[in-house]
């Protein structure tokens, strides 16, 4: 067997291993009851053991809980302003059915009345491109406006490269996918500038959009939030926006962050980078294991405000410089 056929099969098989969990929880409950010392003592820890990786795998992944943020952008501008975006990422719907539907998604979204909405890529995890009409078609019932980038998922890293359907079906739904171009974004209480970068794994991000500077705050909307290593400080804009952590997924205290990648930007929330910050997203979906803990799905609405510079041009002052 080689090694892909032993990936298949790993990918096909750890969905359902977790139902063992039920035929074993008896036989562990009967020895509590039935044993006693050493014997009932391993029972009564492997039972606890058992039953938290039980509910990783079967009631966290199935929560949706929505997060609100109050982030106050760094600098000031020709005009000041405000604008709520609810932020998510990572949906890795599947074959298998084991992330938060789409359409859920979509409803706690609308519930939450945002400006805008990001969308910060990993849409699918070996999900057919046959699929995607139907699977994101509730997309397209959110009301607010919706950008989006695409994943390393998504290009095929790993998995197929789908990027060319999935692309097309979410332009069918009127979501502007956002990868290495830029826009202006208005209503009625902000304007600000949004630029999409592509994935970083996929090594072809435009830099240079942040070349020119803006006199609008500038939004910066990616999967990977280590792309904030990869803008030069000058540069880098007023927030950047991605997902691609899952907030470590199954999230245990030190071992987290030590055995894993999700730390080394910033695992979920707000943070501030020299010259800029970031926001990350925990996502909706799972990859490799069908497991969440301690970190359930999670819509992010970031409830963003900014300054104007009554004095002078916009410029990303420090805050104790404002007037």
């Amino acid at each position: 067997m080689t090694a892909n056929n032993l990936f298949e099969f790993a990918r096909v098989a750890l969905p359902y291993l977790g139902f063992l969990y039920f035929p074993a929880s008896v036989l562990l409950l009967w020895a509590i009851l039935k044993t006693h010392g050493a014997w009932r003592l391993s029972a009564a820890g492997a039972f606890i053991c058992l039953t938290l990786m039980a509910y990783g795998r079967f009631i966290e992944p199935k929560l949706l809980v929505a997060a609100e943020h109050d982030i106050a952008l760094k600098g000031c501008f020709p005009e000041a302003g405000a604008m709520r975006i609810a932020v998510f990422s990572d949906l890795h719907v599947s074959p298998y059915r084991y992330a938060v539907s789409v359409e859920r998604i979509a409803r706690r979204v609308n519930a939450k009345a945002p400006d805008i909405v990001f969308i910060a890529g990993d849409y699918v995890s070996y999900l057919p491109p046959d699929r995607f009409d139907e699977t994101f078609a509730p997309l397209g019932a959110i009301k607010a406006p919706v950008y989006t980038v695409l994943g390393n998922h998504d290009l095929g890293l790993p998995g197929p490269d789908v990027a060319a359907p999935l692309r097309e079906s979410l332009e069918k739904l009127g979501i502007s996918v956002m990868d290495d171009r830029s826009a202006d974004i208005s209503g009625e209480t902000f304007d600000v500038e949004l630029v999409g970068l592509s994935d970083l794994w996929a090594r072809h991000q435009n830099l240079a959009l942040f070349d020119t500077p803006s006199s609008k705050p500038r939004l910066a909307l990616t999967h990977n939030p280590e792309t904030i290593d990869e803008i030069s400080p000058e540069n880098r804009p007023e927030l950047l926006i991605a997902g691609h952590t899952h907030g470590g997924q199954v999230n245990l205290p030190v071992l987290t962050c030590r055995m894993t990648f999700a730390c080394r930007i910033a695992r979920y929330g707000y943070d501030e980078i020299d010259g800029g910050a970031v926001f990350v997203t925990s996502g909706t979906g799972q990859s490799m294991l069908p497991i969440r803990f301690a970190v359930p799905p999670r819509i992010d609405i970031l409830n963003i405000e900014y300054a104007d510079c009554p004095a002078g041009p916009a410029t990303k002052q420090p805050e104790d410089d404002v007037l």
